[in-house]
């Protein structure tokens, strides 16, 4: 049965809404980094029977779920211990905070970053921040271990976010250790591709890792702590206390079978192409005149100097790309120096990737994308978005390469799959798909 055929039925207003998201995802491409397309095993499990509460209980402690879980995790980025019991980032982060800081610590983090999880009386701290050379726009690690060595941290927070380039994790952990303070990272929007293995892993070197697991790694709405066995049961003990259960059944289960499909072959070449895709965007941002930040990425993330743009600020363009069907983020990123900031725009190519752009549309994305933002002309936003529509429409929402071999058949005997064989069907109603090709017609 397909639900949105009932709903379409039974409740045209719901439907509508559904089409409208459909328009919105096949017409557009967003490159903001915690936004992705779910995997469809995730999907089906999360809309499966176990949304069901049969038990004394919603959630699937008593059938070591949980358990089983956590085990992966950790044998997936090879941690001694792993929480499983926080939905949401902001959750995971106060409860390292409850569990290893105390009132008025200082807190040594780049670009301030988690200071905004600090909500309460509770959790109050010293925060200083340590960020990017304003110059060179990349960590000057001795002045960070000199400025370490000054203000003596109880803890350091290394949450890169803005930053995408590779980290010395080693050497942050030296510095650390020199302080005798505790280092944390945060790797929400880079955990898939240190899982695939096309970035360096910070968990042999940090006491405490955290990182979401929907938007960059396509999984179930959750979050994750690793930590060290030294600290675990202090960690443990804050998430209890905080209030924290543990995610339901259904979201557990697919929690263990995204991380299942992250341990196979394939998705390293995901992380592969992630990367490249990044750099050939960032090669036709460039080659169309724009200033990319960081001498480049390493990573998923391009950053773009705003000043280079023709608009009057970086939030104008962020909304001058949405009406073209580019999804951006803006940041503003702090430096070493706390005269000099950057205002910028951020690009990510994860979820083009998890559609299936390649790198050679990635490049000539970018050089439109560039054209368009030093000159902001009508005649140069109709050229970007029919260049949008017309590369979005051929790409599915999730790219059947991406997936395993055994999943792949599974899928397409419980039709899934499209009669494409290198796409998955989107599961509404296919005159939709009719009327937006339609549209796209009448825009050309």
């Amino acid at each position: 049965m397909n639900p949105l055929n009932v709903i379409r039925g039974f409740d045209p207003d719901l439907y509508a809404y559904f089409e409208k998201e459909l328009e919105h995802q096949r017409l557009s491409l967003s490159f903001i980094p915690d936004e992705n397309s779910t995997s469809p095993l995730c999907a089906a499990i999360m809309g499966s029977v176990l949304v069901n509460t049969t038990k004394t209980s919603g959630y699937a402690l008593d059938a070591g779920l949980e358990t089983l879980t956590a085990k992966q995790i950790c044998s997936l980025f090879n941690a001694d211990h792993a929480n499983i019991r926080t939905i949401s980032i902001e959750a995971a982060s106060r409860c390292v905070f409850q569990s290893l800081t105390k009132r008025g610590d200082i807190v040594m983090s780049l670009d301030l970053r988690k200071k905004e999880h600090c909500n309460s009386e509770n959790l109050a701290y010293r925060f200083v921040n340590f960020s990017i050379d304003p110059k060179t726009q990349r960590l000057d690690m001795d002045k960070v271990e000199a400025q370490a060595k000054s203000c003596r941290p109880q803890m350091i927070i290394l949450s890169p976010i803005n930053y995408p380039l590779q980290i010395d994790y080693a050497r942050f952990a030296e510095i650390a250790k020199e302080c005798g303070a505790l280092l944390w990272c945060d790797i929400s929007q880079i955990a898939g591709l240190i899982a695939g293995g096309a970035l360096p892993t910070p968990v042999p070197y940090a006491d405490v890792v955290t990182f979401s697991c929907h938007g960059a790694m396509q999984g179930p709405q959750a979050s994750v702590i690793l930590c060290k066995e030294a600290v675990a049961n202090a960690i443990d003990r804050a998430v209890y206390i905080g209030g924290h259960t543990g995610l339901q059944t259904a979201q557990l289960a697919a929690l263990e079978a995204r991380i299942r499909e992250m341990a196979e072959p394939v998705y390293k070449d995901y992380a592969k192409a992630v990367v490249a895709n990044a750099k050939a965007l960032g090669d036709g941002l460039k080659e169309g005149g724009l200033n990319i930040m960081c001498q480049g990425t390493d990573s998923h993330l391009i950053l773009v100097d705003s000043k280079d743009c023709a608009l009057s600020s970086a939030r104008g363009a962020q909304e001058m790309l949405a009406d073209a069907g580019v999804n951006v983020r803006i940041c503003s990123i702090e430096t070493a120096d706390p005269q000099v900031k950057f205002d910028a725009i951020r690009f990510s190519s994860l979820a083009a990737t998890t559609r299936g752009a390649s790198a050679a549309q990635m490049r000539e994305i970018g050089g439109h994308i560039a054209q368009f933002l030093r000159n902001p002309s009508d005649a140069n936003l109709k050229v970007l978005r029919d260049r949008i529509c017309r590369i979005t429409v051929g790409l599915p929402t999730f790219f059947e390469s991406w997936l395993c071999p055994t999943v792949r058949d599974n899928l397409t005997k419980m039709s899934f799959m499209s009669s494409d064989s290198t796409q998955i069907a989107d599961s509404i109603h296919p005159t939709r798909l009719q009327a937006i090709a339609r549209k796209l017609k009448d825009r050309s």
